[in-house]
């Protein structure tokens, strides 16, 4: 056996006699901390189940009259009588950690091959031109592209830049798509200026000029807008079933296709939000939030903080008691991983964060786990998560 299982058997057997220095509890800590394994078993060797019923095994050895055998043969030396003080206070400090390696051995789980760290996503895209060319945007160099109509298009390392251009008032639109895979991101300024961030699993599909009455652009996904003001040009973000109308704002829509309901959350300025068959419309101030239900058709309107509705446009994974499913449908579009519950009760838990999105979901699901109430195991790119017992 490797002498380091040894030494944390002997760890484990003070811990659990609450015998440790502080040092030796920094040393435990360390080793727990260093994979999810080990952190597995030091939970399966103290728990308290688990304790009594290996202890009734431990029971079974008659260490009473083991030792009864060893005095009879060392007494039988009279002139070894140290020696046997000795062996018997030996006996009582190796005897437990002869026990923490039986534990060890007996819950050794089998070696399985180390999981990949699963990493966050990352600035990557396909631009789809109006000729059905794909251009692949991760890691692509600086560059220019130019449309059949004429329309120049900068392909930078984190963004896609049209240039400022408005049709003429008989010339058909030419359109693009920027599609954007689970586990990427990107910005994108259309040709008035507008900036549109867009989050993991979207896409957007744009005119590379706008026409001179009306910007309108359709979006499947999330998307963050600033909206370049022209009081003349209404913009408009056109959705599944329904529309976003704004002057010049900045403001968040959330329109995944698995999705119950379309969100539109307003950051600044005003927007209109309106049903597809325009039955329902509300019109929106700063801080608040419209919520379009697929199978009502109908609209709520509520105060929200829009800090927490655009936090992954900043980097941030952020929440605020929401159910884990919720939180866990935008882990794993931006970790491009699946998810599975074998309780199906935990997906309805509250939980809250503010996490680092560019952190490895390893040390996400440590902050969910700390809270006692779940446990979670990764392999490949699926996680499994269950109630803790």
């Amino acid at each position: 056996m490797d002498k380091t299982y040894f030494d944390i058997a002997v760890l484990v057997g003070k811990y659990l006699a609450d015998n440790l220095t502080e040092e030796e509890r920094s040393l435990l800590e360390e080793w727990i901390a260093l994979s999810e394994r080990n952190r597995r078993w030091f939970q399966r060797v103290t728990d308290e189940k688990y304790r009594t019923w290996k202890g009734s095994n431990v029971r079974l050895v008659d260490v009473e009259r083991g030792w009864q055998d060893l005095q009879s043969k060392r007494s039988k030396k009279a002139g070894k009588r140290l020696w046997v003080r000795w062996c018997r206070y030996a006996a009582i400090l190796v005897l437990p950690l002869l026990v923490g390696i039986i534990i060890y051995r007996y819950t050794e789980e089998p070696q399985v091959e180390e999981t990949t760290t699963i990493t966050s996503g990352t600035s990557k895209a396909r631009l789809i031109l109006a000729n059905g060319t794909s251009i692949s945007l991760e890691q692509q160099q600086k560059r220019v592209v130019e449309e059949e109509n004429g329309t120049r298009i900068d392909l930078q390392q984190q963004q896609v830049v049209y240039e400022n251009a408005i049709s003429d008032e008989y010339e058909e639109l030419v359109y693009n798509e920027l599609v954007i895979p689970r586990g990427g991101e990107y910005s994108l300024t259309l040709s008035d200026g507008t900036v549109v961030y867009m989050n993991a699993d979207s896409k957007l599909r744009f005119p590379v000029k706008f026409d001179r009455n009306l910007r309108m652009v359709e979006l499947e996904g999330e998307a963050y807008f600033k909206v370049q003001r022209n009081e003349k040009v209404p913009f408009i973000v056109k959705t599944s079933q329904i529309s976003v109308q704004v002057l010049g704002t900045e403001f968040n829509v959330s329109a995944y296709a698995e999705d119950l309901v379309i969100q539109t959350t307003l950051v600044s300025g005003a927007v209109k939000v309106f049903s597809e068959d325009e039955k329902e419309s509300v019109i929106l101030r700063p801080g608040e939030q419209a919520e379009f239900s697929r199978i009502t058709h109908e609209i709520q309107l509520e105060t929200v903080d829009v800090s927490y509705v655009t936090a992954w446009k900043d980097g941030r994974l952020r929440f605020q008691e929401k159910p884990l499913f919720e939180i866990m449908k935008n882990v794993a579009r931006w970790y491009d991983v699946e998810i599975i519950y074998e309780d199906e009760e935990v997906k309805y838990y509250p939980f809250g964060c503010n996490f680092n999105r560019m952190a490895t979901i390893e040390s996400l699901l440590q902050i969910f786990e700390a809270t006692g109430t779940i446990e979670t195991r990764v392999q490949g790119r699926k996680i499994w998560i269950k109630e803790r017992k």
